[in-house]
């Protein structure tokens, strides 16, 4: 048992999420499913993840999300208040209890959701496929989104259909619960996974022949490939959807990125940052490139020759200052679209 499973006990124990109670199911029994499709179990996760963030979608109480934070991952956890089994009041109240700094976003994944952020480096989902009314997008979207995914959900027993088929459950048929939709055949579900852009690493099914779950270690075919970034320091959340504030320190990692000769940063100063000259400083993978002095409000480029083979591409850059409005501290403006890919609406352009 890791420690933080033990202090998690003890509170639930101890406290409730009033006026509702715990989630009901033990999320801890996943960690031993675990072991099975990664060959360091839980423990491995922070390697997939190579630094990103680790999404923990539909996570009732945050139990396995607050373990894996515990190994060292920096965490969000998604869900949604409707369909949270005590509207997300048990997880704020184990981040608090913990001293946790794990982010805490609702999401309705069943409506064409966006996620928060930019990457994860895995994205957890356990028990929550068949909950969903459109798995097909939730699975497509999630591979643009992150590069490794841990899986599981309950499918139809073999007895039953050999076919790739789905079953569309009548309201309240399976455990009097009406957020149960579709149970796919398990060919289905790998066909499934298949045609939303996802490979099969690793998977095993566990069950008695009729509650039977299928665990997955999927890798995106997507994140393989596309030239793609995640903030990792310095920046504000996202606002209208598009564009960011950032803090007098920020970055971004690129991955996958083509080989470029010339690195663009688009920007936005508000007169109030201009008391003084802006300095903008920056290095590439621990280069020092040039930096640029800026006296005149609007829109700016930082732009900057530079060499650099395929592979990742770690970005910092830092102000001379930055202004303070609502407890904030905030510099530049710079979009930053919510799916992650390096394009001519983003602040960040490669040439």
């Amino acid at each position: 048992m890791f420690p933080v499973q033990k202090k998690i006990l003890e509170i639930k124990e101890r406290l409730r999420p009033e006026p509702y109670d715990w989630y009901r199911f033990n999320s801890f029994a996943n960690i031993g499913q675990l072991e099975k499709i990664l060959p360091g179990g839980v423990h491995d996760i922070a390697r997939l993840a190579d630094g990103a963030p680790v999404a923990d979608i539909g996570s009732a109480d945050g139990d396995l999300a607050f373990v894996m934070e515990s190994l060292g991952s920096q965490v969000t956890a998604i869900d949604w208040p409707g369909t949270n089994a005590n509207r997300m009041l048990g997880l704020a109240l184990l981040k608090r209890e913990l001293g946790s700094s794990m982010e805490l976003c609702e999401v309705d994944i069943d409506e064409q959701f966006t996620l928060p952020g930019q990457r994860f480096g895995v994205a957890v989902c356990l028990g929550l496929l068949y909950h969903l009314k459109n798995p097909y997008f939730f699975l497509e979207k999630l591979a643009r989104h992150t590069h490794h995914c841990l899986l599981s959900t309950r499918i139809l027993p073999p007895a039953k259909v050999s076919d790739a088929v789905a079953y569309l459950t009548g309201f309240r048929e399976f455990e009097d619960d009406p957020t149960n939709f579709w149970f796919f055949s398990e060919q289905g579900l790998l066909r499934l996974l298949d045609r939303t852009g996802w490979d099969v690493v690793r998977h095993t099914i566990t069950g008695d022949g009729v509650d039977d779950r299928f665990f997955c270690h999927l890798q995106s075919r997507f994140a393989v490939t596309a030239q793609t970034f995640r903030l990792t320091h310095g920046w504000h959340k996202l606002e209208n959807e598009s564009w960011r504030w950032t803090q007098q320190r920020f970055g971004m990692i690129i991955d996958n990125p083509e080989p470029c000769r010339k690195l663009e940063l688009h920007f936005r100063i508000v007169p109030d940052l201009l008391e003084a000259p802006l300095v903008l400083s920056a290095t590439v993978n621990g280069m020092l490139l040039p930096p640029a002095s800026y006296t005149e409000a609007g829109d700016h480029v930082y732009a900057n020759a530079v060499s650099l083979p395929p592979g990742k591409i770690t970005l910092d850059f830092q102000l001379s200052h930055t202004m303070h409005l609502e407890e904030r501290d905030l510099g530049l403006i710079i979009a930053t679209p919510g799916s992650g890919v390096v394009s001519e609406g983003s602040g960040i352009r490669l040439g």
